[in-house]
């Protein structure tokens, strides 16, 4: 029996082995903690590299802080800082609560579930949402999926392995991060400011301090081969309108403040795409939502929003400066928005620190 054992110690020591540096490595940066119940001190930055658990993150931020204004969308509703409030301890931004429009009657069910009702919504409704080409409806929703410690060791010691020697994860960094949770935020700076839930991008506003300017390029291969949110579609999917009706019908139900906006692209890239004339969905979405009685304010291009490509921390998304623009214009269509919003932080677009930053921020 003694030799049994010591026989299968000696083939376990290697597998022991190898998993062990990912493991030290994924357990040390944060990676492994799962944040469907687990809160992170504010004034952190959070960023994971190996598992995705935004969805999780922000429905359990939602729902412990109960904000009176939320952002709810996708990674383009990032941008929105609690300082552009009158109160911004009132406000949360639950950008990538949702990653497509299906999953908002999910959120609603985990908000009546808890008893959760926001006075004020900030939504953002991405062009692609309404593309079937992108999105079939077909797919479930994702809330309330549980980490598995064991199942991200094995499906990810590879990559860290992969990446120690790519230089993309250094240990010396890792011993000496400060207010960083997971390994993007480590190496690069970057992750949702766990104060208000908006996004720090760290490495891209260095390089951009260096002189490296934000590149577009990966979004203009996207849109040539009609690949990953930028599918060629030529109409509006309906079934994705009803379901934005839906929504709008339950905040008027329950005398919640709804504003819509469809996020800007840099106006580059939106006119690449109208004119490759493979997204004619996205040039019928007005009439479309108009047709439906719907309000949804288009700033499908960054001029449309007084800002211009240079206020674009990549080709998909507009900085903070632009976005305080954004407020802004919303604010003077959406007059009963003035309530929330702290008109004083528009000075700040007359000389912001740089065309991606408000002001000059350090983590």
């Amino acid at each position: 029996m003694k030799k049994f054992i010591y026989k299968v110690l000696v083939y376990l020591l290697p597998v022991l082995l190898f998993f062990s540096l990912p493991y030290i490595i994924l357990e040390v940066s944060g990676e492994l903690q799962d944040l469907s119940n687990t809160r992170i001190e504010q004034g952190y930055l959070l960023g994971l590299a190996y598992s995705e658990q935004s969805k999780d993150y922000k429905l359990n931020e939602i729902l412990t802080r109960r904000p009176e204004v939320l952002a709810v969308g996708t990674s383009r509703v990032l941008q929105i800082r609690s300082f552009f409030f009158k109160r911004p301890e009132s406000f949360f931004n639950g950008g990538r609560v949702i990653s497509k429009i299906g999953d908002l009657p999910c959120l609603i069910e985990e908000w009546d579930k808890n008893n959760y009702k926001p006075k004020v919504i900030i939504l953002g409704v991405d062009q692609y949402f309404f593309n079937e080409k992108w999105d079939n409806l077909k797919g479930g929703c994702e809330y309330n999926t549980k980490m598995s410690e064991l199942n991200m060791l094995s499906k990810s010691s590879l990559d860290v392995y992969s990446d120690l020697v790519d230089g993309k994860i250094q240990l010396k960094s890792i011993a000496q991060s400060y207010h960083r949770h997971g390994l993007t935020a480590i190496m690069t700076d970057a992750g949702y400011r766990t104060d208000d839930g908006s996004y720090y991008y760290g490495k891209i506003i260095q390089d951009f301090k260096k002189g490296i300017s934000v590149s577009f390029n990966d979004m203009e291969k996207r849109i040539e081969r009609g690949k990953n949110r930028f599918e060629w579609g030529a109409e509006v999917n309906e079934g994705a309108i009803s379901i934005l009706k839906s929504f709008v019908n339950y905040c008027n139900h329950n005398n919640i403040k709804l504003v819509m906006f469809i996020p800007p692209y840099p106006t580059s890239i939106y006119k690449r795409m109208v004119d490759s004339g493979k997204y004619g969905y996205i040039l019928k979405l007005d009439s479309a939502l108009r047709a439906n009685d719907l309000r949804v304010h288009n700033f499908s291009s960054l001029d449309a929003v007084g800002s211009k490509d240079d206020e674009a921390v990549d080709g998909l998304h507009g900085s903070e400066v632009a976005y305080l623009r954004l407020i802004q214009e919303l604010s003077k269509r959406e007059p009963w928005l003035n309530t929330y919003i702290n008109q004083e932080q528009f000075k700040l677009l007359s000389k912001p620190a740089n065309p991606l930053e408000l002001k000059e921020e350090k983590f």
